[in-house]
């Protein structure tokens, strides 16, 4: 079973472009469900599991519950045995597929995090004048300016930047590629870091990675989550800024200002357009909020 797992997971990665996030948590929900069905069943056999009734894989994903699963990770886990299930159908490793039946737990999609352009501002001010500080602040500029995932900015190249035209070519997910926008500050930014780079770091020279660390060696996610939170504390805001706030606040305040959603769907690299209209809602609340406030008839007011 381990070894159809595996193949499982090399189909997601090559054939549907699946992230490695994205299939990371794939292999640790069938691993679990493995040994659920191990200690469960007794039994991993591809005879035994395609006769599980909708009863008992729901009492497996009962119990990650119980475990502290959120729900949105219990949603990925459920999606993991569905897919899997359907691929040992292909490959006829299964003559049926138990998911069939077993209905998708609802889950309240939460609101992304959205800084105020107060707070982006400040943020953006942040980093000091060094080499990794001017590097920080290109980085903090792409993802509130262009509207860039935290892999995405980690993964830029010098050859996507075109600073002339002010574009930058990101690869995104599901390997599909998109032209985005680089504001006039983000320009000027890369700019300033690329010649302290040139002039600091020869180390670097030659090196195809836009963004490097003080090793040299390309900056992953995680480290500019990091990044991220160190100046969000230097800038004094009072909340844990998460890796995507940027992106969010790129998208909020684009449609605030009264930019077209297909647009910001295409400059976010959105497959559907539903994912986008999540800041639609923010832009609502933001516009309930301020009528409330304003409006004598609203009873918002004391």
């Amino acid at each position: 079973m381990e070894a159809m797992i595996l193949e499982f997971l090399q189909a997601c990665e090559k054939e549907r472009s699946l992230s490695p996030h994205t299939v990371r948590g794939y292999r640790g929900d069938l691993e679990r469900f493995l040994h659920w069905a191990r200690r469960s069943l007794g039994s991993l056999d591809p005879r035994r599991l395609e006769r599980l009734r909708p009863a008992e894989i729901r009492s497996f994903l009962s119990l990650r519950r119980q475990e502290g699963l959120a729900p949105i990770s219990l949603r990925r886990t459920q999606s993991a045995l569905r897919a899997f299930f359907r691929f040992g159908l292909r490959r006829q490793w299964f003559t049926r597929n138990p998911m069939e039946g077993v209905d998708s737990p609802k889950t309240g999609r939460p609101l992304p995090q959205v800084l105020t352009a107060g707070e982006a501002e400040r943020l953006l001010a942040a980093p000091e004048d060094s080499l990794l500080g001017l590097r920080d602040r290109a980085i903090l500029e792409i993802l509130y300016g262009s509207g860039l995932r935290v892999s995405e900015a980690a993964g830029l190249t010098l050859v996507a930047v075109d600073l002339t035209g002010r574009t930058l070519c990101v690869h995104g997910k599901g390997r599909k590629d998109r032209v985005v926008p680089l504001t006039p500050a983000a320009a000027q930014a890369i700019e300033a870091y690329l010649a302290r780079r040139r002039a600091e770091q020869p180390e670097a020279a030659g090196h195809p990675a836009l963004f490097l660390s003080r090793f040299a060696t390309p900056l992953t996610a995680r480290s500019i989550a990091r990044l991220l939170d160190k100046h969000s504390r230097r800038a004094g805001l009072m909340k844990t800024v998460r890796p995507h706030a940027l992106r969010h606040s790129f998208a909020t305040h684009l449609l605030d200002g009264g930019a077209d959603l297909r647009a910001v769907q295409e400059m976010l690299g959105h497959a559907s357009l539903s994912t986008t209209q999540i800041y639609t809602h923010l832009s609502k609340e933001k516009l309930k909020t301020v009528y409330l406030q304003s409006h004598p008839r609203a009873g918002g007011r004391k």
